[in-house]
Parts: structure tokens; C-alpha cells; sequence
């Protein structure tokens, strides 16, 4: 039995795949992906059939790749200090198009994490916008992101990023990368055959 079309939306967005991606892949359009999660279109057992197949197999091929953390991770890891303005931090996130930033302290130790979601909330509590100048990075920040080995295979990563937006790849306790749903995405088609 398939899926219902939610649960396959929720499933795309856990594996990082894009609906872009997804539709490239399986030969529609994006907005057809689009439509149909939306619910604005009834699609055909074929296309679902299709659809949940390629995401089946590229889940069981990203849980069984055999590849380590520092094949695949980003080198440049942007991070912000624990002194930083809010604003600071909110204004590297929108340049770099990330959601989150490790937080590091004088000697580049991995404090936590800021996240938009953060100061999102704090927002939410009432506190006026003018007032993020004057607040720090500590102030707001969360837990750290997981921190892995550099020979840690992805195979174990994979399924923590699930829970988790990146993992942090470390070397002697030192930030060397970071590895996020779409670094798993480019290596399965950079290493793997392609699902389908």
C-alpha cells in the first residue's frame, strides 16, 4: 500500500530532495510536485508509484553508503562569535541563504547554535525588533549541532539528520566542515548510480 500524498511530501522534505529535484527525476513538471502536495491535483497511481519508488530507493542507498563525513562535507564552515550582535548574525544567515550558524566562542569552540527559528521566537515573546541590536548571540543561542568524527560514515549520519538541520564534522575537537541534507543529496549522485 502507498503512502498518502502528505506523508510522501514529509518524506521528500526529510531526505533534502528538492521538488525541483524530485521532478527531473521522475519526468514532471516541478509545479505538477508542487500541485500535488498542495493537494490541487489528483495524481495517477503510475506517477505516485513513481514517485515513492525514487524516494524509497534514495533513502536505502543514503543509509548504505559507505562513505565518510570528510568525502562530502563543505570545508567552509560560517560560524558567528558569541559577543556578535543578533543583527549580525540574522544579516550572515540571509547572505549565505543558511537557517542556522554554529556559535563559537574566542578560542573557536563550538558553544551552540543560532538559528532564525531563535530569534524568531523571541520576537514572538515581545521583544521589539530595535532591541536585537543591542542583544548578543548568547543571549539567544541553542545547542550545539551534532558533532561527528571526520571518518564517521555517512551511513550513520544520514539518519540524524533527520532531527537534526546539519551535523558538524570535527577533527581533535576542531570545526573542520559541516554536513547538511543536500551535501548527502550531491554525494549520492556525485558517488551513487541514481535511483532510478
Amino acid at each position: 500500500m502507498l503512502p498518502t500524498i502528505e506523508e510522501i511530501g514529509k518524506m521528500r522534505k526529510n531526505l533534502g530532495i528538492s521538488q525541483k529535484e524530485l521532478a527531473r527525476t521522475c519526468g514532471v513538471s516541478q509545479s505538477y510536485i508542487a500541485r500535488m502536495e498542495k493537494g490541487s491535483i489528483n495524481p495517477t497511481y503510475d506517477k505516485i508509484r513513481k514517485i515513492y519508488d525514487y524516494l524509497s530507493v534514495f533513502s536505502k542507498k543514503a543509509e548504505s553508503f559507505d562513505l565518510i563525513a570528510s568525502k562530502i562535507m563543505s570545508k567552509s564552515v560560517i560560524t558567528c562569535h558569541l559577543n556578535d550582535p543578533i543583527i549580525s548574525a540574522l544579516n550572515t544567515m540571509r547572505e549565505k541563504g543558511y537557517s542556522q550558524l554554529p556559535v563559537v566562542n574566542g578560542e573557536n569552540k563550538i558553544m551552540g547554535t543560532i538559528t532564525e527559528a531563535d530569534v524568531n521566537e523571541i520576537l514572538l515573546k515581545g521583544t521589539p525588533i530595535e532591541s536585537l541590536k543591542n542583544l548578543s548571540v548568547r543571549k539567544v543561542m541553542g545547542p550545539s549541532l551534532p558533532q561527528m568524527p571526520m571518518n564517521t560514515p555517512v551511513s550513520v549520519i544520514y539518519p540524524i539528520l533527520r532531527f537534526s538541520n546539519a551535523v558538524l564534522v570535527m577533527d581533535g575537537g576542531e570545526l573542520k566542515g559541516i554536513i547538511s541534507k543536500a551535501d548527502i543529496l550531491k554525494a549520492v549522485e556525485l558517488y551513487g548510480e541514481r535511483p532510478l
